[in-house]
């Protein structure tokens, strides 16, 4: 049990061990997903504000381009104004689509465009009353979407419609470099961006600690468990799967706790076991055998000798078949997966046959037996064989503890919950003090002992069976005085 303990503490541990890692993993994947939606978010506003501060530079270069474009799109006029333009903004890349959006006349450095088609789609977007920016579409000489400007245009002789299509790509991501290079801004975000990042990693691990206190309690209690401090409990003040687990180590270490003390109590009966049998078979069997021999060394002895000798024998053999019996009755009742063999009988039968049994043992002992019991009382359900043992055991210890000249009386008499069974005497009683233990295996009164009678067995086995009946026993004892022992049967 131990060794399962300290590996459920091991795996405690590690399930710890592993929860925290699993915590600062998912807090370095959502600190990098955080970062990447801001990087691509901050390119993103980035574009925006290129395209909306060169949203009408088409047009002001269609304006200036003009008279040049009516000679033709792909004119040396219109090549000359395009590089003149270019080498005002480098960064432009100017092209002229028709209006199905192909080139018509690349303008480009070295040229890379021609016949190639850009979406009108996003051409009529942007050049739309209130444009969501922004839009993106894919130049003739990039694979890429970006950011462009566009104005509507006539070229040639015959006025052909069309667009002029300035594409800010390269103008976007210089300035974005830029941005990010020079900008004060952008060095405070990601400044403040890794700072939160820290701070709210520490207030993390810091909230998971406080959050997992509980846990490390309910480890270091499973820990003390395994090493034999049965006594440890775990406060569960909360009704969470913590709390509820606490409880339930709580109930595992008192019903362990109850076990072991169990264990250890059935130990030390059983080694009082082995020494109390050992004592009471022991002293009959030394006075067979001392008889024995007597009656062998001397075989010329008188009748009276004789007849004494097997008398005494004949006293310590029915002492040992008594506590034969009583052994073997208490191996049955120790046996609980055995089922009692209920049946319905007459009580008054079964005390008048057991008074009859003993009426010879009390004349002996100057006793008088007597039954006290309504024939016509109603049957009981139980098991026979057991309330028997539980009257013999009874009136036995009543005849044995009853002095000459006195009396003994089996009574029953029918109650609401059953009949109430009672052997009475007016014996030398038991001490107050003795009676919380009186029942306990093996244990014997004070006059039991002086007298060297009994094996402490009797009570005990009557308390079993009335347990396994499901009643109790009750004992009212005055020292000189005499016993009464009662118990209740239920009716058939």
């Amino acid at each position: 049990m131990n060794s399962l303990l300290s590996r459920g503490a091991r795996l405690g541990r590690s399930l710890y061990a592993r929860i925290a890692l699993g915590y600062l993993t998912s807090l370095l994947l959502l600190s990098v997903a955080a970062a990447w939606i801001a990087i691509s978010q901050f390119n993103q506003l980035g574009r925006e504000l290129q395209q909306r501060q060169e949203l009408h530079l088409a047009d002001n270069l269609a304006k200036v381009m003009q008279p040049a474009l009516q000679q033709g799109a792909d004119s040396a006029a219109a090549h000359d104004m395009a590089r003149h333009i270019a080498s005002i903004n480098p960064s432009l890349a100017l092209y002229v689509l028709d209006e199905r959006g192909r080139v018509v006349a690349d303008y480009a450095e070295p040229s890379c465009g021609q016949a190639q088609q850009v979406s009108t789609q996003a051409l009529e977007t942007l050049l739309s009353e209130e444009p969501m920016l922004p839009v993106l579409a894919v130049s003739p000489c990039g694979g890429e979407p970006g950011v462009f400007s566009v104005a509507r245009i006539a070229y040639g002789d015959k006025d052909d419609p069309g667009y002029l299509y300035a594409d800010l790509t390269n103008a976007s991501h210089a300035s974005m470099f830029a941005m990010l290079r020079t900008s004060s801004i952008t060095r405070t975000l990601m400044a403040a961006g890794l700072m939160a990042l820290l701070v709210c990693g520490l207030f993390g691990l810091v909230w998971f600690a406080l959050l997992t206190r509980r846990f490390t309690r309910l480890t270091m209690a499973v820990q003390r468990l395994a090493g034999g401090d049965y006594s440890q409990r775990i406060e569960a003040p909360s009704d969470d799967e913590l709390g509820r687990l606490a409880r339930a180590f709580n109930d595992m270490a008192g019903t362990i706790e109850a076990q072991l003390a169990a264990m250890r109590e059935t130990d030390r009966q059983r080694r009082e076991l082995i020494a109390n049998l050992t004592h009471d078979f022991r002293t009959p069997l030394t006075s067979l055998r001392g008889y024995a021999e007597q009656l062998l060394a001397a075989p010329q002895c008188s009748v009276g000798e004789r007849r004494q000798a097997l008398d005494a024998i004949l006293d310590n053999a029915d002492r040992l078949t008594r506590l034969a019996q009583q052994l073997s009755t208490l191996a049955r009742l120790d046996a609980y997966d055995k089922p009692l063999q209920r049946e319905h009988f007459s009580l008054p039968e079964l005390a008048y046959d057991i008074a009859g049994k003993f009426q010879n043992q009390a004349r002996e002992a100057g006793v008088t037996l007597n039954v006290a019991c309504d024939p016509e009382l109603p049957r009981i359900d139980a098991d026979l064989g057991l309330i028997d043992r539980v009257l013999s055991n009874l009136i036995d210890n009543a005849l044995h503890a009853t002095p000459a000249g006195g009396w003994v009386r089996l009574d029953a008499e029918a109650q609401d919950e059953g009949v109430r069974l009672s052997v009475v005497d007016n014996g030398v009683g038991i001490a107050a003090e003795e009676l919380p233990v009186i029942t306990q295996r093996f244990y014997r009164t004070r006059e039991s002992i002086a007298k060297g009678e009994g094996s402490g067995l009797g009570l005990s086995i009557v308390r079993e069976i009335c347990e396994r009946h499901g009643t109790g026993m009750e004992i009212d004892s005055r020292r000189g005085e005499g016993t009464r022992v009662s118990l209740v049967l239920p009716f058939a």
